[in-house]
């Protein structure tokens, strides 16, 4: 059974199928926004490569831009619906979590219409750096700081990661300055919140006394600390990599996203 016979079987409401070939399925699907409010109409149609890869684009003369990495669609104008996106769909539960990707990436693409971003909590790094991302996230998580300390620093450039970095040994393996501030702003608190300075902004209330930055050294998340300062370093050159090939490759800005790195590649050069 091929990819395409998987997603013909499992087509939601929100889709309809309304033309089937033997290796295309072409398709109107609406956007559904989380209030239950029903977005725009795309006109899609889903094309089996070979080796039963997918790949899903727009109709021509639609609403999308025929390429803006920003919104993840690609130079050949396929829709990344999340990393592996094209991926071998080989069962019903994976065809009904490709509808549902689909169905997530739709919305997306009305959100990034309307406010020229696209939602923090969907976006992914581009090229080898998302899998740098991926691990930035994961290391994060435990500590309850993916959202605001990892996704944050990344796409609206916010809070300690979101700026300027501490600084790497020659070889980059490395922090260097081991008796610096810890980057996270953290300071010492009196007792009896000590142990937990790094977890609480404010000391005891009314607490008036001095509180001193934090030493690397001492911070109890100072494996966790570096190792998100060293793997972002690793996304951010690997990004810059990625949007210099797209430039080579004469692929320009569409226009339609705020803060694109396309356009800033553009610019610097």
């Amino acid at each position: 059974m091929s990819s395409l016979d998987q997603l013909n079987d499992t087509c939601p409401a929100w889709a309809n199928i309304f033309e089937v070939q033997r290796r295309k399925l072409r398709v109107l699907a609406v956007a559904q926004q989380p209030s239950g409010l029903t977005g725009r109409s795309y006109f899609l149609f889903i094309n089996l490569r070979r080796d039963n890869l997918v790949a899903v684009f727009e109709e021509p003369d639609g609403h999308l831009p025929l390429c803006c990495v920003e919104r993840h669609i690609n130079p050949d104008a396929s829709f990344c619906l999340h990393y592996n996106s094209t991926e071998p769909v080989q069962s019903a539960a994976m065809a009904r979590e490709w509808w549902r990707s689909l169905g997530f990436y739709l919305n997306n693409q009305d959100y990034a219409s309307r406010r020229r971003k696209w939602p923090m909590l969907a976006q992914l790094s581009h090229g080898d750096a998302a899998i740098t991302q991926i691990q930035m996230e994961e290391l994060a998580e435990p500590l309850g700081w993916k959202e605001e300390e990892v996704l944050a620093a990344i796409f609206r450039k916010r809070g300690w990661l979101g700026g300027r970095l501490p600084r790497l040994s020659k070889d980059k393996s490395s922090l260097v300055n081991l008796r610096s501030p810890c980057p996270r702003g953290c300071t010492r608190k009196h007792h009896p919140f000590r142990k937990s300075s790094c977890e609480r902004l404010n000391c005891a209330e009314g607490c008036r006394r001095l509180h001193k930055p934090t030493l690397r050294a001492d911070c109890p998340n100072r494996s966790v600390v570096e190792s998100l300062v060293l793997l972002e370093h690793q996304r951010r050159a690997q990004e810059h990599e990625f949007f210099k090939s797209l430039k080579n490759s004469q692929v320009i800005c569409c226009g339609t996203m705020d803060n694109c790195s396309l356009r800033q590649e553009e610019i610097s050069n």
